[in-house]
């Protein structure tokens, strides 16, 4: 064989193995990502969704899935709804999930949580946020745009994290990391079941950080022209709760969201409608347990029957059916146990 022949040959063989290679990192870095079921970033779950069966998609942070229940709003309306938001996370984050997200689905209205706004750059969240997202140009700019250098190594090279856990990992965990999960059956709600007595309602009191406002400002501005561009109707959003920021903050945010364009809903508005009881309906001062959540989901649901969404043609109606019952259950189960005081009311 000829030098140049055995170059070549030599070439592709280094290829082969460098594909190998990788192909084998990519799956053992499945296997020991420790699997996400609940409080946010369920990509892994939210991903065996029928393409284009999702009518309704929320994004932002736990104020989003603790206290939004898909199965309620589509008992209510019809519509099919999803959260797909994660812990604290930042606007520059719910920017690129939003993106990400409609990548498999056309939902026909978003909700975002306005309350990231008001976000520092980066939080303890900021990671977990990013490493359960699919691999993208989209994970890759947050990993350098948003992530710190520390953990920037690891969000490339989650093996490197997580090398450890192999001692540990069960055999369904092998099955979901080469084969991916099932279907969530709560859409992206964390069920909370403690509760939080409140004994009066509360101001938030965040720390401002003008720069960063001014970035999240540009990410409300690409949200709003992402949307325009796909029709979608999008809608900040912020949450009921008995700590709600500061009338200060809420003028900025209704004030500088409208002045680009956008609609702005201030859910503490319509507190008195909801019929939360402060005794027995949180599960901190910031969110809801499983019954505040289904009575604001429920009213959530009311509206959005309202604005007169198409009837979506791809949702598995036996699925959502199963969703439904699966909430009910949980809710029944919760209501015939004693009342547990969460860790914010000790």
């Amino acid at each position: 064989m000829s030098k140049k022949g055995k170059w070549k040959k030599e070439l592709v063989g280094f290829v082969c193995f460098l594909l190998v290679l990788g192909l084998f990192c990519a799956g053992a870095s499945a296997v020991v990502l420790p699997k996400r079921y609940d409080y946010g970033a369920t990509w892994d779950m939210y991903l065996k969704e029928e393409r284009d069966s999702v009518d309704v998609m929320f994004f932002g942070s736990s104020l989003a899935y603790c206290d939004v229940v898909p199965s309620v709003i589509y008992e209510t309306s019809g519509n099919t709804a999803y959260v797909m938001a994660g812990p604290e996370q930042t606007l520059p984050i719910t920017w690129r999930y939003l993106k990400q997200a409609c990548k498999t689905q056309s939902p026909q209205m978003v909700f975002i949580e306005a309350t990231g706004l008001l976000y520092a750059e980066h939080n303890r969240s900021t990671h977990i946020n990013i490493c359960y997202m699919p691999w993208s140009l989209d994970r890759l700019e947050l990993t350098f745009q948003e992530a710190t250098p520390e953990e920037q190594l690891g969000l490339l090279f989650p093996l490197a994290s997580y090398h450890s856990r192999w001692t540990e990992i069960t055999w369904d965990e092998v099955g979901q990391g080469l084969f991916g999960y099932g279907p969530d059956m709560l859409a992206g709600y964390t069920f909370l079941q403690e509760v939080c007595p409140v004994e009066e309602l509360g101001l938030r009191q965040m720390d401002d950080y003008p720069e960063v406002y001014q970035e999240n400002l540009k990410c409300v501005q690409d949200i709003l022209d992402f949307c325009d561009e796909e029709g979608i109707r999008p809608v900040f959003f912020v949450v009921p709760n008995a700590n709600r920021p500061t009338d200060e903050n809420m003028a900025r945010l209704r004030e500088d969201i409208t002045a680009l364009g956008g609609e702005f809903w201030d859910c503490n508005q319509d507190f008195d409608q909801l019929g939360i009881d402060l005794d027995t309906d949180f599960y901190d001062t910031l969110h809801f347990n499983y019954r505040g959540a289904e009575k604001f989901s429920r009213y959530l649901g009311e509206w959005i029957s309202q604005q007169g969404l198409k009837e979506n043609q791809n949702a598995d109606q036996e699925l959502w059916q199963q969703r439904v019952e699966y909430f009910d259950a949980k809710r029944d189960e919760a209501n015939s146990q004693p009342i547990e005081l969460s860790g914010a009311a000790e």
